[in-house]
């Protein structure tokens, strides 16, 4: 015989306890001190800024470029007669 009893449900999951500030900041240091974090070497932080640097310098001119030339579309539709 087949049984007749309700597939049992899990429990709702709890909401773990809010964390204070200090125990967030005590567990940032913690994590940023363990062996497996790992930091760039000068040569590697010089060339990361530089690439950065050169992608906000393209996007800025291509920004520049489309805002422009809306510009000019703009201003030559509005000002036809």
């Amino acid at each position: 015989m087949a049984s007749t009893t309700a597939p049992q449900q899990p429990a709702p999951k709890k909401k773990p306890s809010r964390q204070g500030f200090e125990e967030y900041v005590k567990g940032v240091r913690h994590e940023l001190k363990s062996p497996q974090t790992h930091w760039p070497t000068r040569p590697e932080l010089i060339k990361m800024t530089q690439i950065v640097l050169l992608l906000i310098g393209v996007v800025a001119i291509y920004c520049g470029g489309i805002d422009f030339a809306l510009s000019q579309f703009a201003e030559r539709l509005l000002t036809r007669k």
